[in-house]
């Protein structure tokens, strides 16, 4: 699983939770356990508790459901540490995020004095402190150019450090639009900057928050058309497809449902997804050629407009062009099912697979 390419330093934290479990002890350092920042141990009556520990530094920049479910999959990952109860750390934690930890089961501490700690034998809550005052540019929601770019930095890992210009050449945006997309994840914590250098800080963390951004801010956007194919099977309509659209020079590719399938052999849908410029498939020389009929409210095949460049990956001739794993992972997420789920879920390691652990 991906992991940040640096340690957190947990020592600010130490006089606040020490003060409120004095015989704690917190190990930090040579990654005690595999995906967290540390472990907090200490004994309740007969009983030793354990927390597994995450700072989030830019917590407030952050979707604290994002953050939550980012959790609960580290400790899946984590062989024998199902049972321990996590514990979140940040500068400071905001009424609505305290909210939804509490009821998600994961306990908190801030450097402001806010902290909710309910493990067995012990009950601390504290609330309404609030942080020192300093002036710091909250990020942008994202948006659509926001959407493609940071969907060029995940297709394509070396874009990160590359310069804007040539990030915003391939993401397709304003050369403004990558400069302050740079500016936002740094803000978020999700980007670094050394010696000149720029490198993504958590890739599984960035990759949670485009898909929740691709599927509310771009996906609903792009244009769709829906049709009915003649053929036999999913097979026959991927090689009809390859023999119209291929010699035309028209770029396409299968994503979704299909473009898992051939990566997990899972989930099989019904309709064929795949990305294309959808006015191509407005012209009746290419209908009549894939003997395909419009069909508004079903069809075996859904075409929608690229999200971006890189969607389409250059593919040999005479082989099947397939979306990269991050956009068919966002489009089963879109889609929502249970066995898209499903097959997200199988696919994601794929996705999370370009970063180092």
């Amino acid at each position: 699983m991906a992991r940040r390419t640096q340690p957190h330093d947990l020592d600010p934290y130490r006089p606040f939770i020490e003060a409120r479990i004095p015989k704690a002890v917190l190990r930090v350092g040579n990654a005690p356990v595999r995906n967290f920042d540390g472990v907090l141990t200490f004994e309740a009556g007969k009983h030793p508790v354990r927390y597994l520990v995450e700072e989030k530094r830019h917590l407030r920049f952050q979707d604290v459901a994002v953050v939550i479910d980012q959790l609960r999959r580290r400790q899946a990952g984590v062989a024998g540490h199902q049972e321990d109860r996590l514990l979140l750390l940040a500068p400071h934690i905001r009424p609505q995020q305290a909210e939804a930890l509490e009821r998600a089961g994961i306990d908190y501490v801030d450097l402001a004095g806010n902290a909710h700690l309910a493990a067995e034998g012990l009950f601390v809550h504290v609330e309404g402190k609030r942080p020192p005052k300093v002036a710091a540019p909250a990020p942008r929601r994202p948006n659509k150019a926001w959407v493609k770019t940071v969907m060029a930095i995940l297709v394509r890992p070396e874009l990160t450090a590359a310069p804007y210009r040539t990030l915003a050449e391939e993401a397709d945006v304003a050369l403004g639009t990558a400069a302050t997309c740079i500016a936002d994840l740094t803000a978020r914590g999700l980007v670094t900057e050394r010696a000149g250098a720029r490198a993504v800080r958590d890739r599984q963390a960035l990759v949670a928050l485009w898909v929740q951004a691709y599927c509310e801010a771009l996906r609903p956007k792009l244009k769709e058309l829906r049709f009915q194919v003649r053929a036999e099977g999913k097979a026959a309509v991927w090689e009809q497809l390859r023999k119209v659209l291929g010699p035309k020079g028209n770029e396409w590719a299968i994503t979704g449902a299909d473009a898992a399938e051939r990566r997990t052999h899972f989930f099989r849908a019904e309709e064929t997804e795949v990305y294309a410029a959808t006015h191509i498939f407005e012209q009746r020389d290419v209908q009549k050629a894939l003997v395909a009929q419009p069909a508004p409210r079903g069809g075996n095949l859904l075409v929608i407009d690229p999200p971006g460049p890189l969607a389409i990956p250059e593919t040999a001739p005479g082989t099947l062009p397939i979306a990269p794993d991050l956009l068919a992972y966002a489009e089963l997420r879109y889609r929502g099912t249970g066995q898209a789920l499903e097959a997200a879920e199988l696919i994601l390691p794929r996705v999370l697979g370009d970063a180092a652990d």
